[in-house]
């Protein structure tokens, strides 16, 4: 589907030249669907001559950044970013996404401006407030960190649950599963681990740090970086309510909820890359 889109933006851009709309959709793709930042930026570079839409510019620049933050060139990324300081944007949804890319370019202080511009949109005061605790993370602002992230519990608790929803022995059916995905060795160590389901991390999890959009952990002691010592599991936590509503449909649920366990173990257990390869998760 990406490269039939692909061909016909570029037929497009053949017959509107001066039109940068099938650009930057070129653009766009070459970036997600192809992963190719370079071809990204060449493509997107020809589009600017022609941008007179405000809408247009930021689309632009927000490609731009992207594909500098996927180049490892943060710095770039923060320029490119700084030529929307001007703009407003009455779209709270974007205002997210540009906070989230300003963060990822190591910009707090550009993504703290947009959150803020994002929590006047509707429905949107629990993800500003989740991303707004990201960045104090990342500022090492622990108790500021904690405070934003309580208040998204608070939040996404009061909201209840949304369309798509999972009962407990589904969620414990397909984790099960998912286990005895693993390698024997480390099978042997989880045999008599218990899955506990809840629906979001508790207020003292919360309270010790942990994301309250988590979808789930194992509690115990992980493997050291030097493989010293072996690692334990004392229970697998699952957050049912926050796996469905991070999932569209049943089918993704159920692969959120595999993919969650196997990485989750993978972490514990330090496998190596052949393991991880088998698993799918490389």
């Amino acid at each position: 589907e990406a490269d039939d889109a692909l061909a016909q933006y570029r037929l497009l851009r053949e017959l509107r030249p001066d039109d940068p709309m099938p650009i930057i959709c070129i653009a766009r793709l070459e970036l997600h669907a192809g992963d190719d930042p370079d071809a990204a930026l060449d493509t997107l570079a020809a589009a600017f001559d022609f941008i007179d839409d405000e809408a247009d510019l930021v689309e632009a620049i927000y490609i731009k950044a992207q594909a500098l933050v996927a180049r490892g060139e943060p710095a770039a990324a923060r320029d490119a970013l700084g030529e929307l300081a001007s703009s407003v944007i009455d779209d709270g949804d974007l205002a997210l996404d540009l906070a989230e890319l300003a963060l990822s370019a190591d910009d707090p202080a550009a993504a703290r401006r947009w959150i803020e511009a994002a929590r006047s949109g509707p429905g949107l005061e629990a993800d500003a407030l989740h991303l707004l605790g990201r960045v104090h993370e990342a500022a090492g602002d622990r108790a500021e960190m904690i405070a934003a992230w309580q208040e998204v519990r608070r939040l996404d608790l009061a909201a209840g649950a949304g369309a798509l929803t999972i009962g407990e022995d589904e969620v414990e059916r397909i984790a099960l599963e998912a286990l005895a995905e693993l390698p024997e060795s480390i099978r042997d160590k989880l045999e008599r681990v218990p899955i506990l389901i809840d629906d979001a991390p508790s207020e003292a999890l919360v309270a010790d740090g942990l994301d309250p959009r988590l979808l789930g952990l194992f509690q115990g002691t992980p493997m050291p970086e030097d493989g010293a010592l072996a690692p334990t599991v004392t229970n697998i936590l699952l957050f049912r309510g926050n796996l469905a509503r991070a999932c569209r449909d049943a089918d993704e649920l159920a692969e959120e909820i595999r993919i969650t366990v196997l990485h989750e173990t993978a972490h514990y257990f330090g496998l190596d890359e052949d393991d991880l390869e088998a698993l799918g998760l490389d």
